[in-house]
């Protein structure tokens, strides 16, 4: 298969594909890289250039039907998105499911993501807001490049295409449709485009998210690397990984000119009405509260929120109400339901 060119000038090669069932239906997986200089080491920035992607095409064949790209949250793997990717092939959309940095496969390691960020501290790289806009940068042009290739090799989305993502994800979703353009609707769940809210949401809950103490959290964001210490102490390098990504959080959470470029929601007001934004939140959602998704679906000049009571980050457990469907299956449905008029 022939490589594609991208909006950023580099070339997404393919290095390997094969036929897969996703949950049932009929898929193609593929292993796909577009170079991108997210650190300055090559290794580093091949592991995190290099990335899988799943195609599920429309269950009824149907021509050039609109795609829809699923992008995952931080720490979580692309399986997390099936679910809502056959719904949308059942419906007559074609799925195309993308792997995020620090997610599945798309990292240095294979263990804790503290231990990603621990190998990327001892290789020299700072944890910064400029390391945060290479990595929203390459995302970014990953996006049109995947759905210029699911054109090319599947016949979707010439015509429609719609960007969706969970938590993390929701906000690489978000700058490539804001600042961009790419896509013409943008779907979200648990999550938002207001990149210094998210941050201020994440850090408020990362001890829930880290396993990291509380106080150990608190030391962490008021007496920087001196705490470092403590957190090896407490669980080695992934701590301290964990430790300083919280302080990227801290910083970004502070917004200011840092964020120039690279925060979505400064971008709503250049996005049309006829680019729709729609975001799924959780009830008791404390990375991204209801308050906070509406403020930045409000800055779009056509949004809509859909709350979900009882949902937080996710369901916690117990915390479903009865008879509740997954989170993934109620994002799918969710995504049905409001691209419906897409195939009339």
């Amino acid at each position: 298969m022939p490589a594609l060119a991208t909006p950023a000038s580099a070339a997404l090669e393919v290095l390997d594909a094969h036929r897969v069932r996703v949950a049932g239906l009929p898929g193609v997986r593929y292993r796909l890289r577009r170079l991108h200089p997210y650190t300055g080491h090559d290794d580093l920035d091949e592991a995190f250039a290099t990335f899988e992607a799943i195609v599920v095409p429309p269950v009824d064949g149907r021509s050039g039907a609109p795609a829809v790209t699923l992008l995952n949250g931080i720490t979580k793997g692309m399986d997390r998105s099936v679910p809502a990717a056959t719904a949308l092939a059942r419906a007559g959309f074609g799925a195309v499911l993308v792997d995020t940095p620090l997610g599945g496969v798309r990292r240095p390691t294979s263990g804790h993501p503290g231990a990603d960020l621990a190998a990327l501290v001892r290789r020299g790289v700072a944890l910064d807001v400029p390391f945060a806009r290479t990595m929203f940068d390459g995302v970014a042009a990953d996006l049109p490049a995947v759905l210029a290739f699911a054109e090319a090799e599947h016949g979707l989305g010439a015509e429609r295409r719609a960007l969706f993502g969970v938590s993390f994800g929701c906000l690489l979703s978000s700058l490539a449709f804001a600042r961009d353009g790419v896509g013409d609707r943008l779907f979200g769940a648990i999550g938002h485009p207001d990149l210094g809210a998210m941050a201020r949401g994440l850090v408020d809950g990362f001890a829930r998210f880290s396993g990291l103490p509380p106080a150990l959290v608190a030391t962490g964001l008021r007496l920087g690397g001196v705490a470092d210490a403590a957190a090896r102490r407490y669980g080695g390098e992934p701590a301290v990984g964990m430790l300083q990504f919280a302080r990227l959080l801290h910083t970004v959470g502070r917004g200011g000119r840092a964020l120039d470029g690279l925060d979505p929601i400064r971008f709503a007001s250049t996005v049309s009405a006829d680019r729709p934004v729609h975001i799924l939140a959780g009830a008791e959602d404390p990375v991204a509260p209801t308050a906070d998704v509406r403020r930045a679906s409000e800055a779009f000049a056509a949004s809509s929120v859909e709350v979900l009571p009882g949902l937080g980050h996710g369901w916690y457990p117990g915390a479903a109400p009865p008879g509740a469907v997954s989170f993934e299956r109620a994002c799918g449905a969710w995504l049905v339901r409001h691209l419906a008029d897409w195939l009339d």
